[in-house]
């Protein structure tokens, strides 16, 4: 199967596939597309349909506009097919993204496997959803990340008195393991070690062997496993489930393409945060984890003499903004930080002895905080250990922590891909108090890249 998508109409001139492919439906979508041309073989299914079709029935693969063709495979709910149209929460992102850049661009149903041979092979322009890799990375290129897997270890809960399955297994044990054929999870169970590894078709099969005991352990993405643990009609407590890390998805664009329309990647990336609108919300045992690990240094940090007086001397020397001065130098600001660059506000903030402060807290700390800013009681960032995205906090979520006189307040929020800093964060802001008068004086938020921070080593 063959879908276009974004520039579609200015496409249908174009010879697509071969083998009997007809077009049997053109929508009209209002929300995001100007229209979706559906191309089917009736005596085929859609993982049949291989790219050297496609490609091989493309006059002019790319046209000036960017036109392209990504590979992909059934993976619910990212990708899945609903009476023959693949839609899904990774499909919608790149409907938006697409229709934003005003690109054509089709989508091609094939094997995981096989998607990645014809991006190595120059038979497709990309391929969509896959982890960073060193091996794809050496022909092709990674967008920023449009979804967050999280990776569970799944075991049959009546093998819960064998001492082996209370534990994540670890490469070299006695133990089955199994996962999806060409999945990313097998491609890092492959890397890591694991010997052994059962490869199973599908994710179905895969946990209908787990329930029976065939595999001991299977290594899954969570989301995924819920809706075909559902589907098959088998209930939760059946299965031990255990957290193992997470892992950004991304779109890899052929090296070949990138040559080819070297701007499309930056342009790509830049949209891309306004399209992905659905965080991963924080489970409970995640939360406790934050709050018992990571919140008591944020507390500590926010109270320390050092921080305070820094902030303090900060607020003496500042002068009252207009609402309009604020307004504008907000504007300027993330105008300039979507670009990469630094306004002159921005350049005096990271230069002063506060946001210094802050690089040397983050850099203590290591790879588990992505960044950390501290902004007044009118919204205004004052020290940041690196760029943000912009200056004025006043309408985020964060802001009302300026309003606490409770020093123990906290607003942890859920998962969500952060473009400034490249990573997953889950935000955590606090105020910052005055101890002698009870004065809010500012609020700390620190971004904590829960990539690193909840793994089961942290």
């Amino acid at each position: 199967m063959l879908r276009l998508n974004g520039n579609a109409k200015k496409q249908n001139n174009r010879k697509v596939g071969k083998g009997g492919l007809v077009p049997v439906a053109l929508l009209a979508l209002q929300c995001c597309v100007a229209g979706i041309l559906m191309l089917a073989a009736p005596a085929l299914q859609a993982q049949d349909l291989s790219s050297s079709q496609v490609q091989a029935g493309q006059e002019d693969p790319h046209p000036e506009d960017g036109f392209l063709i990504l590979q992909t495979n059934v993976h619910p709910p990212y990708q899945e097919l609903q009476n023959g149209t693949l839609s899904g929460f990774s499909v919608s992102i790149l409907d938006c993204v697409f229709d934003r850049l005003d690109v054509g661009y089709g989508l091609a149903i094939a094997p995981r496997q096989r998607n990645r041979e014809m991006v190595r092979t120059g038979k497709a322009d990309g391929f969509f959803l896959a982890r960073i890799s060193e091996e794809m990375d050496a022909y092709a290129v990674a967008t920023n990340p449009l979804a967050l897997e999280k990776w569970v270890w799944v075991s049959s809960s009546g093998k819960s008195n064998d001492p082996r399955i209370m534990r994540p297994p670890k490469p070299g044990d006695f133990s089955t393991v199994g996962a999806i054929l060409g999945s990313n999870e097998a491609e890092w169970l492959e890397e890591t070690a694991y010997e052994d590894v059962a490869r199973v078709p599908s994710i179905a099969s895969l946990v209908s062997q787990v329930a029976t005991g065939r595999v001991d352990y299977a290594l899954v993405d969570k989301h995924s496993f819920e809706i075909a643990r559902k589907e098959l009609g088998l209930t939760a407590d059946k299965f031990l489930v255990q957290f193992e890390r997470y892992a950004p998805l991304v779109v890899y664009l052929s090296k070949q393409y990138v040559a080819e329309f070297p701007e499309m990647l930056e342009q790509l990336n830049a949209v891309l945060q306004f399209c992905e609108t659905r965080p991963m919300r924080l489970e409970p045992w995640e939360r406790s984890a934050i709050e018992r690990v990571q919140l008591p240094v944020v507390h500590q940090f926010a109270r320390s003499p050092e921080l305070l007086a820094r902030v303090q001397r900060l607020l003496d020397e500042a002068e009252s903004p207009s609402e309009e001065k604020k307004r504008l130098k907000d504007v300027v600001w993330a105008e300039m930080a979507r670009k990469g660059e630094k306004s002159k506000t921005a350049n005096k903030i990271l230069e002063n002895e506060l946001s210094e402060h802050l690089r040397m807290f983050q850099a203590n700390k290591g790879e588990q905080i992505a960044e950390a800013f501290i902004f007044d009681v009118h919204g205004q960032i004052i020290g940041m250990s690196r760029l943000t995205s912009d200056f004025d906090q006043s309408d985020e979520p964060q802001f009302q922590m300026i309003e606490s006189i409770n020093r123990d307040q906290v607003l942890i929020t859920d998962i969500l891909f952060d473009a400034s800093t490249r990573a997953f964060l889950s935000q955590i802001t606090v105020p910052i108090i005055d101890p002698d008068s009870g004065q809010t004086l500012a609020a700390l938020t620190v971004g904590l890249n829960v990539s690193a921070a909840l793994r089961p080593e942290s």
